[in-house]
């Protein structure tokens, strides 16, 4: 046989392999394809072919673990909005006000468009972009309101009897991640509890791009004659793992473990340990309060801070949720495949996840208070700490404490308090918040034993 003959031969063979070997690979996705185009062309009711596909693909990571997401469209946006902690909006807390069921302004945020247009506490939006707002969920408002950097809104205002029509032009809306117990008169936080300043006091709600540095100007900005140190990561669902590991290594010395990545097999993957230099005296105690809504980043902190004795925990068992999540941008950045992809473990090597073994038969996994410093809560105290807290949040950008109690909208989000369910002989009982005054017990107990020594 002609050597020119034998090469073409081989040429159409390792050709013919590779193509046999990709339709093997695919032969899922083929057949995906032809699934979805039936359900397509013949099931009774019609759908989209992409809320199909979006159905399939969480259909499918559903079964690997809860924490497992495809994130596309509004979700995509949300998502990366919330991580990296700014969006495209105006700037202010919305309601609902309880007399008209009308949009209400609760507070414009300091420095942006709305504070600067004259938005006030109390104007009703009666229309966005010429859309009336009656009977409009406000969900749906946050979305009319908020749009591309420079872009401009109209809104239509009802002041008393005034009515003023205003021009917003959309900026960055920076989302604040950390919190103090009360605001200054500028909208910025102290650090420091209101009736007990010689106690700081910091409210961490997530952990995205800038809560590190949000973090450090916050424990930067405590008096100096603060003898301890509040922590609140209640309520807080996680983020991001590296913000995590860099705010553990602001309260520790050098050298030590904060925490282990660990991938199939419980193969070490990596391990995080603390650097040079702390933000606070390496003697100065530290309260962490969590709750049941406590979870992964919130997890390390707490985990890695107790394991080490830098700080007490008080309150409830955290959440358990001790995976890490690969977020894997797709489709051209248009999507996100969250994904799980190792474990996590305190410095002390005890997992945190709820779905181990060892955590479902006996109830125990997450974060524990320490010793003494456990305390049970009900949903009913879960809710009325939230909302005290949510309401501070709202105190002192011109907003009174009757209207703090309204559902409110943080800087053109969803996120607002629970609704009030109590009664109106326990609305004028002042709310305690168990936990913190546990933590302010305890660190009025060191600051005597410290002076006393």
């Amino acid at each position: 046989m002609p050597v020119r003959n034998f090469l073409v031969i081989l040429v159409v063979a390792v050709v013919s392999y590779a193509c046999y070997s990709v339709t093997a690979k695919n032969r899922y996705a083929n057949l995906f394809a032809e699934v979805l185009e039936i359900v397509n062309k013949e099931a009774l009711d019609e759908m989209p072919q992409d809320k199909l596909f979006n159905n399939a693909m969480n259909g499918m990571l559903k079964d690997l673990d809860d924490h497992c997401l495809f994130i596309s469209g509004n979700r995509f946006r949300d998502f990366t909005e919330e991580m990296q902690q700014e969006f495209g909006g105006v700037g202010m807390y919305i309601g609902m006000d309880p007399e008209n069921e009308t949009l209400m302004v609760l507070a414009p945020m300091p420095n942006t468009p709305a504070h600067e247009a004259g938005i006030q506490v109390g104007d009703l939006i009666i229309s966005i972009a010429g859309e009336p707002t009656a009977g409009k969920p406000r969900a749906e408002a946050v979305k009319e309101l908020r749009g591309p950097v420079g872009e401009t809104v109209d809104l239509q205002i009802q002041r008393g009897s005034d009515t003023l029509f205003k021009t917003l032009t959309r900026a960055k809306i920076a989302i604040e991640s950390i919190h103090g117990d009360f605001r200054k008169s500028d909208g910025t936080w102290n650090y420091f509890l209101k009736d007990n300043p010689e106690i700081g006091y910091i409210r961490l709600s997530q952990f995205g791009e800038v809560s590190s540095d949000e973090t450090k100007a916050a424990l930067r900005s405590l008096p100096k004659n603060v003898t301890g140190l509040i922590l609140d990561l209640r309520g807080n669902p996680g983020g991001l793992l590296n913000i995590a590991v860099e705010i553990c290594d602001m309260f520790l010395e050098e050298g030590l473990p904060i925490v282990r990545i660990r991938g199939r097999g419980k193969t070490l993957i990596h391990e995080y340990e603390s650097t040079a230099g702390t933000e606070l005296p390496i003697d100065l105690p530290v309260c962490i309060l969590i709750n049941r809504e406590s979870a992964s980043a919130s997890e390390i902190v707490s985990g890695c801070l107790q394991d080490h004795g830098r700080a007490v925990l008080v309150g409830e068992q955290s959440y358990g949720k001790g995976t890490v999540q690969d977020v894997i941008p797709i489709q051209q950045n248009k999507s996100l495949l969250k994904l799980t992809t190792a474990s996590y473990w305190r410095p002390s090597d005890r997992p945190i996840d709820r779905n181990t073994e060892i955590a479902k038969k006996t109830k125990v996994w997450g974060v524990q208070p320490d010793t003494g410093f456990a305390l049970e809560i009900s949903v009913e105290e879960l809710i009325q700490n939230f909302k005290q807290r949510t309401s501070l949040q709202l105190n002192g950008l011109g907003l009174d404490s009757e209207q703090s109690d309204s559902d409110a909208s943080a800087g053109d989000t969803e996120e607002g308090a629970p609704s009030d369910d109590a009664t109106d002989a326990d609305a004028k009982e002042p709310h305690v918040d168990r936990p913190l005054m546990k933590a302010i017990e305890y660190l009025k107990s060191r600051s005597t034993i410290k002076l006393a020594a």
